[in-house]
């Protein structure tokens, strides 16, 4: 159940959520409010990440697979996450998974 719940969180709040962004003619203002909401989503995941390993505990799942690659995409927003520090330290342990190397290349 929960991991179903974090994968709904996922696509509803962060994945929805940032795919108008990908959108070069939206306008600044609106974008802002885009990211003020994503901002709001990515406080609650730092609350996560600081007291789990991933999205349902100890564990790598499916969702820790998902949220890796959407936040991924900030790169391409310019939006920068260390201000929740355990936004880049979650995507550096993921990124180091020999699996997700292997699938990078």
């Amino acid at each position: 159940v929960r991991l179903q719940e974090w994968l709904n969180f996922i696509t509803s709040e962060i994945h929805a959520g940032s795919a108008p962004l990908f959108n070069p003619a939206l306008p600044e203002d609106i974008k802002a409010i885009f990211q003020d909401k994503l901002f709001r989503q990515f406080d609650l995941l730092q609350a996560r990440l600081d007291e789990n390993t991933y999205l349902t505990g100890s564990s790598f799942s499916v969702a820790d697979a998902y949220l890796f690659t959407v936040l991924g995409w900030c790169k391409f927003f310019s939006i920068r996450l260390e201000r929740w520090p355990a936004l880049p330290a979650y995507m550096e342990k993921i990124n180091a998974r020999p699996a997700v190397q292997a699938a990078l290349l």
